[in-house]
């Protein structure tokens, strides 16, 4: 039994387990020639991309049939072993690099996952169309920036009580302190920290913040504003 069976702590299926060990093995056989992870064994991904994964997910922010969006999806984590472990749940991944995601949608339709479809935006200029602003139950977002730049993207897609889950590393509540500003904007507060170590060691945090009220008119701000000129 490997490492990733023994850390696997949720029931799962057979075919989703499948499914989870096929995504991991195409995405190491895609990275051969695009940088979907920096990870090169499939062995050491399926801890640290696709366990770290599951980590967020907890069924109390994941509604039956609701909508979720992972912002910055790389190489398709969490987003694409959300829509695998909730089939249920209709899944947006987007990213501001095409490649990734045509290499993703590739191994979408090889594995016949229908519940999850790419997008390739920014997150400014995302938000400011109607068909995704306000909309998500949860966004999640995985290594992407600093939490207040980070929450400042991820927080319009947002629907008025949803979630949004930022999965960070060892300092989390370091960056979180900086966020003040950021969540009092979007009436917004932290709901639950979760903080985990994965079996290699490597530590977790897991920041889930609920957003009060539908996102305000001046957000999105215009493009790179969020990261140069963080409120």
């Amino acid at each position: 039994m490997s490492i990733f069976d023994n850390a696997i702590k949720k029931e799962i299926n057979k075919e989703t387990y499948e499914k989870l060990i096929s995504y991991n093995k195409y995405v190491i056989e895609k990275n051969q020639h695009i940088n979907l992870t920096g990870i090169k064994s499939e062995e050491e991904s399926l801890i640290k991309n696709v366990y770290d994964s599951l980590t967020v997910y907890e069924e109390k922010y994941f509604p039956e049939n609701g909508k979720i969006l992972d912002l910055g999806t790389g190489g398709g984590f969490p987003g694409v072993i959300l829509a695998i472990l909730r089939p249920d749940m209709q899944v947006v991944l987007m990213d501001a690099v095409r490649k990734k995601l045509d290499a993703i949608k590739e191994i979408l339709e090889k594995l016949e996952i229908k519940n999850a479809k790419t997008l390739h935006a920014r997150a400014e200029d995302a938000a400011r169309d109607e068909k995704y602003r306000d909309v998500f139950d949860i966004v999640t977002a995985r290594a992407v920036k600093r939490m207040n730049t980070v929450s400042e993207w991820a927080l319009p897609f947002v629907k008025k009580e949803g979630i949004f889950a930022a999965m960070k590393g060892a300092i989390a509540k370091e960056e979180l302190s900086e966020c003040g500003n950021v969540l009092k904007a979007f009436d917004a507060k932290v709901f639950e920290i979760k903080n985990l170590e994965l079996s290699n060691g490597d530590k977790r945090n897991i920041i889930y913040i609920q957003k009060n009220s539908k996102c305000p008119k001046r957000f999105p701000r215009k493009t790179g504003a969020a990261e140069k000129n963080p409120l």
